[in-house]
C-alpha cells in the first residue's frame, strides 16, 4: 500500500514539475532548505535564551525558492539543451563539471550570501564582505559535496526530478552551510543573551513626593 501511494505522489509530482518546472522547482528547495535551517538551529546552533532566528530561517526560504526555482532550474532545462539528454557517462560529467566547477562558486554561493545575509539584516557590504571572506572554504566543501551529487543525478535522474533530488540532498549541504554562514552571527547573538543573563539587576529606584522622606 505504501508502495503504491508512494508512486502515485511520484507521478502527480513529475506531472506537476514538466507542467510548471520553476513553480514546483522552486516550492520545493524552499520547503526543503527551511527544514535544513531549522535542523541547524535546533540541534547544531541551539540558543535556548533567544530560540530560532526567524530572520535567518526567512533568509534561507527566499534563497531556496529564488535560486532553485530561477537560475538552477533554468541552468537545468539548458544543459540538456545544450548537451543533450543522453545518459552517458560522458554527458553527465560535462554537466556535474559545469554545475559544480563553474555555477556553484560563481552564482549558487555569493547568492546564498547575499540573499541570506540581507534578509536577516546585514547590509549588502556587510554580505560581501563576509562572501569573501568564507567563500573559498563554501566553495571548497559545496564542490567536495556537489562532485558525485551531481554526476549522479544528471546520469541517472529524469529531468522533472533533479530539482527534487538535489533538494533533499539539499538538506545535508544546506543545513551545512547554515552553520558556516551563521557561526559568527550565532556567537554574538549567544553571545549578548550571556551578557543579558549575567548583568546585575538594576537597583530599584524609591519615589517619594515632595517633602516626604
Amino acid at each position: 500500500m505504501a508502495l503504491v501511494v508512494a508512486g502515485s505522489l511520484g507521478r502527480r509530482y513529475a506531472s506537476a514539475s514538466i507542467a510548471q518546472p520553476h513553480l514546483v522547482a522552486g516550492g520545493t528547495a524552499c520547503g526543503i532548505i527551511t527544514v535544513a535551517d531549522l535542523t541547524c538551529q535546533g540541534v547544531v546552533q541551539r540558543d535556548p535564551e533567544n530560540g530560532i532566528d526567524w530572520r535567518r530561517t526567512a533568509g534561507l526560504a527566499v534563497f531556496g525558492a529564488w535560486h532553485y526555482g530561477g537560475p538552477c532550474k533554468g541552468l537545468y532545462l539548458l544543459y540538456d539543451r545544450v548537451l543533450g539528454n543522453s545518459p552517458t557517462l560522458r554527458t553527465a560529467a560535462s554537466k556535474m563539471v559545469l554545475d559544480v566547477y563553474v555555477h556553484s562558486p560563481l552564482l549558487l554561493v555569493p547568492s546564498f550570501y547575499v540573499i541570506t545575509g540581507v534578509v536577516k539584516g546585514q547590509t549588502i557590504d556587510e554580505s560581501v564582505a563576509q562572501l569573501r571572506r568564507e567563500w573559498f572554504q563554501a566553495a571548497f566543501g559545496t564542490a567536495c559535496f556537489w562532485t558525485p551529487a551531481c554526476l549522479i543525478n544528471f546520469r541517472y535522474v529524469p529531468q522533472h526530478s533533479r530539482i527534487l533530488f538535489v533538494s533533499v540532498l539539499s538538506y545535508a549541504h544546506k543545513t551545512w552551510l547554515s552553520w558556516l554562514s551563521n557561526r559568527e552571527h550565532h556567537a554574538a547573538r549567544s553571545a549578548a543573551a550571556t551578557a543579558r543573563s549575567a548583568a546585575p539587576p538594576r537597583p530599584a529606584v524609591s519615589y517619594h513626593p515632595t517633602g516626604v522622606p
